[in-house]
């Protein structure tokens, strides 16, 4: 199996100051997550003094130990009970009704069982490449969905199953690095991944950037090939 995480915080659209930790991204042979702040725009989080970096990190971690614990367990079932082992861990100080309190877009994968499982709440996009075939999975609701403190919104993930057969390549796209590869074919994508890796596709995304004149957004990229 090889594996490669790349994540990178962007520099925003203006001078204003920025959260260094706004995407974050942990992958094992057996599954990854990319999580990424819902709200890139604000300087600060209301209602939270564990940061928006806190909340990715811990939700990220909670989420990639269920999906690697618990197979039988629907790829949704285990963003619930993620959202839910991370609110408990805010504490009595933090106001989770608050609009303002972090939440995030999710996108994973599995492999388990001679399956694949993938999920996706709000924006981000899991590509899959099966010999010359590439299939894109996206939340349609964008950025109408995100996790928060409520498990019950994992109900709006688009997730699924398929059989792992002749898959090649598997990558993980935050909604920065989706967005700034949007006008490249999704198979194009995978090819540029493989052929210059996670890091040269960080790369390729920030000179797209630059000479769009697009700020740098947070991007988070995971890249798998089972094998």
């Amino acid at each position: 199996m090889h594996v490669e995480v790349v994540t990178d915080p962007g520099s925003g659209a203006d001078d204003a100051p920025r959260p260094r930790d706004r995407v974050f991204a942990l992958a094992t042979p057996e599954a990854a997550v990319v999580t990424t702040t819902a709200f890139a725009h604000r300087v600060a989080v209301e209602g939270c003094g564990h940061g928006t970096g806190w909340y990715l990190r811990r939700l990220g971690a909670h989420l990639l130990t269920r999906l690697v614990d618990r197979p039988d367990r629907p790829a949704s079932d285990c963003l619930a009970d993620a959202i839910a082992e991370t609110a408990a861990l805010h504490g009595g100080r933090c106001d989770l009704a608050l609009h303002g309190t972090p939440t995030a877009s999710v996108v994973a994968v599995r492999l388990a069982d001679g399956r694949l499982d993938h999920l996706v709440l709000g924006p981000g996009t899991v590509l899959v490449r099966r010999d010359s075939s590439v299939r894109a999975v996206v939340d349609p609701a964008g950025s109408r969905h995100a996790a928060g403190a409520r498990p019950a919104v994992a109900t709006n993930a688009v997730w699924g199953s398929s059989p792992d057969d002749g898959v090649h390549t598997l990558v993980l796209l935050n909604d920065g690095a989706a967005r700034s590869l949007a006008p490249t074919e999704s198979a194009d994508t995978v090819r540029l991944l493989e052929e210059t890796g996670a890091h040269g596709l960080l790369a390729h995304i920030r000179a797209t950037e630059l000479h769009s004149a697009a700020p740098h957004r947070p991007v988070g990229v995971v890249h798998l090939r089972p094998g």
